[in-house]
This record gives structure tokens, C-alpha cells and sequence, in this order.
């Protein structure tokens, strides 16, 4: 499989009154077709951090230092997305990729009912489709019609008008039109056929009347049903690529487990790569194909999901893996704290919890080096440096 998307060296920094907060550190990843890649950490490791770079999202007072996001798009041409204008990355954004953010009534408004906010989503990235649709229902009315010269008549000042659309969206002439409430109603056609797709959707995601759900607002949904509205909004351009930052978190353990199989599903139907982004080993081992672990703004390790479960090398990774409850085990967990990222430690950010640690890891930044076939780990106790 090709690489869709690729971080190379990426380096962002927070500038701070109380200084500067290292947040990424030669962020090294990449996500191939149809793969679904899961980023794992403790809380503060950089992993919503790296998501958002993708899309070029930095928080004031943020700023991406150095590094490349190398992403495969739809005419199979490989661009850098941190180089690409305003403009030119809110077509992608959406488009060609989408998140699903962490909690679910955030991102959606409160004031518009769950169909409106999915249709902006169609009306801003699928507007051409929509209306092409439109035009071919309007052929086929303009033959039934027939001999009735007013039906015939209406429906090709229709045509013209969604023909003038799109050739010229920003036409003055179709300005002036919007303005006129008779001549108007040709916009009735464009937004059946938007709610028709948006219901289609819903019912995708599952939702046993979508059509009621299409007029429902937010706070008339549960909290599982909120998180599938939100993934549907993610959904509706058939993006290239789907990241999911803690999807599951305010969920209880039953709508957690089908959200994952709905996501699962989803997969396979759209055929997106998805970027998961959680703390939650549990999840990682039924989601992803393959697993990167953050530790302090660095990836410590990567590999298969299989593999990392199984032969955890990093001694974070194998940190992580022990701290999982088991019955009739004595709990355990790591020891020490996450560092403070405005004054990380030297060297390897770990090496003050590692049980590992040697004199070199206190000074010299361990370099990342593949073990096995696919399966790579930044730590002195492996290779050289």
C-alpha cells in the first residue's frame, strides 16, 4: 500500500508568558491507504497536537517551527500541506480530510437542527454534485412533461438557472433572482436533493429515522447520538482520510462499543484511512492496523498492532502495556511524572521514569531505528544513536 500521508520532522512550539512549551519534537509518521493508524499516549503527549498540524490547526499561541505533511490527494498528486494558502487548505479540510473531534456537543451549534448542519457541509464541498443531480431530475421532468407547454416551460427556466450555477456561481444575474420569491422556489429542488443525501447518510450511521433525526437539534440527541452526527459531518465528502480524536471518551462502555463497530463499518463502505487518536489500549487493540506511541511530544514506537502488544520493546511502551488492570495482579504503573515540556529533560524526555536508563540517555536524543520490518523504536537500548 502507498503512503497517504506523511510527517516528516515536525516541530511546534507554544510561546508562552511563562515560556516556551516544546509540544512536537521531530514528529516522524505516516499512514498508508485503507490503514487505520493509532496514535496512543498519556494525557499532554501531543497527540490531538499532531492531528490538528495535519490540518494545519494551531491554537494561539502555537506555531509549527519546521517539518513537512506530505498527503497523497484525489488526482494521485502529493502536496505539503503546511505550505498550502488559507484558501487552498479549506477545500481540503473537509474534502479530501476530516476529524471528529473529542466532545461531541462542542462541535455542533446548539440554535440549527442536526440537517442543517450537515447539509453546510454538502452545500460547501458538494454543491456541483448536488446540482448536477438536480439537473438530470429535471431532464427527466422536462421529457414526462411532454406537451404541456407551462410545465416544459418552468422546468427549463429551471434548467438554465441550476445550468447558470454551475458555470457561474457568482453571477449577478442569479443574485438579482434570489432576491425575487416567485422565481426563487428553484432552490426548493437543491435542497430536497441535499436532504435526501443527508438522510441517506444518517441512515448509514444507523440512526432508526432519519428523517425525524434530520430535524431534531442537538440537545434533543443523546450523547451517542450527537457522536454519530458528528462522524456523519466528517463523512459526508467521502474523505481520504477520517481522524478521530477520542471519539468514545464521555461515552458509556455500551455506546462506546457500537460507535467502534459503526466506525469499523464506515471504514469499509467509504474506504477512507482513519488517524485514531486515544488514550485507551483497549481501543487501540480493536481499531488499528498499526500503532504509534507518543511520549512528551516524540514518537517512542511504532509497529503492527499485533506486534506492540505482543513485543513491546520501549520501555515506556512496556510501561504502558503493565499499567493495564488484570485480574488477580497486583496493579502497576509508571513511575515519576510527564515532564514539564518547557523545560524537558535532556536527552531522551524519558530516561528520568525509564527503569532502563543509561548515562547516554540523559544526553544524547535517541534517533528512531527499525528493529524489525515495520516496526521502529527511539531508544538507546536499541542500535546506535
Amino acid at each position: 500500500m502507498s503512503k497517504l500521508i506523511e510527517i516528516k520532522d515536525l516541530e511546534l512550539k507554544f510561546y508562552t508568558y511563562a515560556g516556551v512549551v516544546n509540544a512536537l519534537e521531530g514528529v516522524e509518521l505516516y499512514l498508508k491507504d485503507g490503514e487505520t493508524l493509532g496514535i496512543v499516549g498519556e494525557t499532554g503527549c501531543g497527540k490531538t497536537t499532531t492531528g490538528l498540524s495535519i490540518f494545519k490547526i494551531v491554537i494561539p499561541p502555537g506555531k509549527i517551527e519546521q517539518g513537512k505533511v506530505l498527503f497523497k490527494t484525489r488526482t494521485g498528486k502529493t502536496v505539503d500541506l503546511l505550505k498550502l494558502s488559507d484558501r487552498a487548505l479549506t477545500w481540503v479540510r473537509g474534502r479530501d480530510i476530516s476529524m471528529v473531534f473529542q466532545e461531541p456537543s462542542s462541535s455542533l451549534n446548539p440554535v440549527f437542527t442536526v440537517g442543517n448542519q450537515i447539509s453546510e457541509v454538502f452545500f460547501h464541498h458538494r454543491k456541483k454534485e448536488m446540482i448536477q443531480n438536480v439537473l438530470n431530475k429535471l431532464e427527466e421532468d422536462i421529457q414526462e412533461a411532454g406537451e404541456s407547454f407551462l410545465r416544459g416551460s418552468i422546468y427549463k427556466i429551471e434548467k438554465k438557472i441550476y445550468n447558470k450555477m454551475l458555470e457561474k456561481p457568482k453571477s449577478y444575474s442569479l443574485r438579482i433572482i434570489s432576491r425575487i420569491p416567485l422565481i426563487n422556489r428553484y432552490k426548493g429542488r437543491l435542497n430536497k436533493e441535499v436532504r435526501k443525501a443527508v438522510v441517506d447518510l444518517l441512515g448509514d450511521l444507523e440512526f432508526p429515522d432519519p428523517q425525524r433525526v434530520f430535524d431534531m437539534y442537538p440537545h434533543e440527541l443523546s450523547g451517542g447520538m450527537q457522536q454519530r452526527v458528528v462522524i456523519a459531518m466528517g463523512l459526508a465528502c467521502n474523505p481520504l482520510l477520517l481522524m478521530l480524536d477520542e471519539p468514545t471518551t464521555s461515552l458509556d462502555v455500551t455506546i462506546q462499543a457500537q460507535v467502534l463497530d459503526l466506525v469499523k463499518k464506515l471504514k469499509m463502505k467509504y474506504k477512507s484511512s482513519v488517524l485514531f487518536i486515544t488514550h485507551n489500549l483497549g481501543v487501540i487493540a480493536e481499531m488499528a492496523d498499526r500503532v504509534a506511541v507518543m511520549y512528551a511530544g516524540n514518537v517512542a514506537e511504532v509497529a503492527d498492532v499485533r506486534e506492540i502488544f505482543k513485543h513491546p520493546l520501549h520501555p515506556y511502551t512496556k510501561g504502558l502495556m503493565e499499567s493495564i488492570p488484570r485480574p488477580g495482579e497486583d496493579y502497576r504503573s509508571i513511575s515519576g511524572t510527564v515532564p514539564d515540556l518547557i523545560k524537558p529533560p535532556s536527552g531522551c524526555r524519558f530516561h528520568p521514569r525509564c527503569p532502563n536508563a543509561m548515562p547516554i540517555c540523559t544526553v544524547v536524543d535517541p534517533k528512531m531505528v527499525e528493529i524489525k520490518k515495520d516496526h521502529l523504536v527511539s531508544c538507546h537500548l536499541f542500535g546506535e544513536s
